[in-house]
């Protein structure tokens, strides 16, 4: 379990670097993060929080894109199916 600011943190850190973070070690965090939350609706809360704290971070960092595809993937996920 891994609480927002815990995770901005994280995000932070691997912003930090110069190599871009790999997919699995971003959705990893993203799901830690999730995981203890009960519900789509509030598992949808959770990630608009999530979603605006990344926002603030830097955004020249390389792993931002990864970061953003991530998040996305997960903003789909909680959306369901297309039908």
């Amino acid at each position: 379990m891994a609480t927002l600011e815990q995770t901005l943190q994280t995000f932070e850190a691997l912003l930090a670097n110069e190599r871009a973070a790999s997919v699995s070690v971003v959705d990893e965090a993203v799901w830690v993060y999730l995981a203890p939350v009960q519900g789509l609706d509030a598992q949808t809360e959770a990630l608009n929080a999530l979603s605006k704290g990344v926002a603030r971070l830097n955004a020249s960092s390389p792993f931002m894109p990864v970061l953003m595809d991530t998040i996305d993937r997960h903003w789909q996920r909680l959306a369901g199916p297309t039908p």
